[in-house]
């Protein structure tokens, strides 16, 4: 058991109810086969003059094809004229060799020239196609799609999918062509919207795309998510992109997305609270964990980010609580409850399975030093030296040590704590942190009276870190306004580069946790957007996508 003078605190979990599961929708998408441009009579070759005729354009698709053939006799598409661009696979109905004659008006292609999906969207026989295109709903996550198609191009090298709620689109999914038919996931929708989307392939020297496409996503659960009021007061200000991170206690389903809207675009329920959740470092799932204080049980699983697939990691990461943190090789650093009374600090292997053992990298109070009791709340990863920082709320310090479990510095502490450095430390406790930097750091400072603090409200708290001259100062830091006390929980992150619309470099998201609030405020401490929830925050992940590497 713990010996955290917090534990009675945060003692009751709430069980809740599975995900309301969506229903099954799979689209196949193909174009709509329009009339082919009716060509002139002949051209004369070589440069492809366009035949007599005005042609009507053509409409896009895969069938009816130009009836003067299917190849183009002569070279590029009817340049004499400019001959009408015809279904998918000939333009203008086929360019045939002969003699001349004026072409007609010039082809537009129709009101759809790049086709629907069909053979070859690209339409006016283009260099590649793109076919069999299918949009698979998930019915786990109703807001989640699944794209599958194929391409003409034998060694394609780059493709994504832009999506959006119309056709100037604003997302978008980098392809994997390593998949079995290019599956990608549309991930990021609102509920019960109509999505358009588009595909775009190339192998350096062809590029083609697919025509728009449309998806429809499913509803929110009923009464499962918590209610949310946002507050925004400077939209152009925000960093935008989307907030990870799930309830504590008192929701049925625990673990969402918010868009920059504040709107729900994933959830997942794992039967326990979400106080950990996080993706994984390439984006491919969600890991999620429940707070386990006092250690009555880790609950511990790996989500596919369609939420088809959930595997129970509760076994190798027994005794880990609050959160985890995915690193760049696929391994997962946590805490786990240890021998002595303090936690022992783990990795998870990459690749491991639900059968796996945990390496144990260092014990809290061997690190640091204390004499007392240790209460871990937060751990991450330093990529510049390969290490880790955790954060122990009992003893008020960040200690850093190497993946062998050498300690490298300690910040701060009480209870025979000593710190490496002086300066501008803290009282009061604190959870969340992030490195942003390794001489810059932002700390959610509790500044619980229990701990030392005044108990006159949580402050997100910057620190710069000078390893050769052992001290720190501080260079910033936010208080809400009223003040919101927060014993229990609280994260923090510093947005370091401009946002998915170019706003937002250098706002904070202060996570106030079972103050029931999530901030992000600008450089000079304003607030741009105020998220209120029914209940408590869990820890958090700001992106700038929820592809790829995370922004943290």
């Amino acid at each position: 058991m713990r010996q955290s003078p917090l534990a009675s605190v945060i003692c009751g979990l709430f069980a809740s109810a599975a995900v309301m599961a969506g229903c099954a929708q799979s689209q196949i998408i193909d174009g709509e086969g329009g009339s082919p441009g009716a060509g002139g009579s002949t051209a004369s070759g070589g440069m492809n003059q366009g035949s007599g005729g005005t042609g009507s354009p053509g409409s896009g698709g895969v069938s009816n094809p130009g009836s003067g053939g299917e190849t183009h006799a002569g070279g590029s598409i009817g340049s004499g004229g400019n001959g009408a661009r015809g279904g998918s696979t000939g333009a203008g109905g086929g360019v045939t060799t002969g003699s001349g004659g004026r072409g007609g008006s010039t082809g537009s292609g129709g009101s759809n020239p790049t086709g629907s999906g069909g053979s070859n969207p690209t339409g006016g026989g283009g260099s590649c196609s793109i076919s069999s295109v299918t949009a698979t709903q998930s019915t786990k996550i109703p807001t989640v799609f699944t794209v599958t198609f194929s391409s003409s191009l034998a060694k394609p090298t780059d493709g994504h999918i832009d999506f959006g709620l119309d056709t100037n689109y604003g997302l978008q999914a980098p392809i994997d062509f390593t998949q079995t038919m290019n599956k990608t996931l549309l991930l990021g929708m609102k509920a019960s919207k109509t999505y358009h989307y588009k595909i775009t392939v190339s192998d350096g020297a062809n590029t083609c795309s697919s025509a728009d496409q449309t998806v429809m996503t499913g509803a929110l659960p009923n009464g499962g998510l918590p209610q949310l009021t946002v507050t925004t007061s400077n939209k152009a200000g925000l960093y935008g992109g989307f907030l990870v991170t799930g309830s504590y206690t008192g929701s049925k389903v625990q673990s969402f997305i918010l868009d920059a809207d504040g709107d729900y675009v994933w959830w997942y329920s794992t039967g326990n609270d979400g106080c950990g959740t996080r993706m994984s470092y390439d984006g491919q799932y969600m890991w999620i964990n429940n707070a386990n204080v006092p250690d009555l049980g880790a609950k511990v699983h790996r989500v596919s980010m369609d939420g088809m697939n959930d595997t129970d990691f509760s076994t190798p990461f027994k005794g880990e609580s609050h959160q985890l943190t995915p690193l760049p090789d696929g391994s997962v650093a946590f805490y786990a409850t240890g021998s002595n009374g303090c936690d022992d600090v783990k990795i998870f292997p990459a690749n491991g399975t639900p059968s796996s053992s945990a390496m144990t990298v260092a014990n809290a109070q061997k690190a640091h030093g204390g004499t007392g009791a240790c209460h871990l709340n937060n751990v991450e990863y330093d990529a510049s030296d390969d290490t880790l920082v955790f954060s122990d709320l009992d003893n008020v310090c960040l200690t850093k040590v190497t993946k062998s479990g050498a300690t490298v510095w300690v910040m701060d502490g009480i209870n025979g704590v000593t710190s490496t450095f002086s300066g501008d430390l803290w009282k009061g406790g604190e959870h969340g942190f992030h490195i942003v930097t390794p001489t810059d750091y932002v700390i959610f400072n509790n500044n619980s009276s229990m701990s030392g603090g005044t108990g006159k409200g949580s402050i997100a708290l910057e620190l710069s870190v000078d390893v050769t001259g052992k001290k720190v100062t501080k260079t910033w830091s936010y208080t809400a306004n009223p003040a919101l006390n927060v014993g229990v929980l609280g994260d923090v992150q510093r947005m370091t580069s401009n946002g998915p619309t170019g706003a937002g470099k250098g706002n904070t998201i202060v996570d106030f946790g079972t103050g029931d609030e999530i901030h992000e405020v600008d450089a000079n401490g304003n607030v741009v957007q105020k998220i209120h929830s029914q209940y408590p925050f869990g820890f958090m992940e700001k992106r700038f996508s929820l592809y790829g590497k995370p922004t943290r």
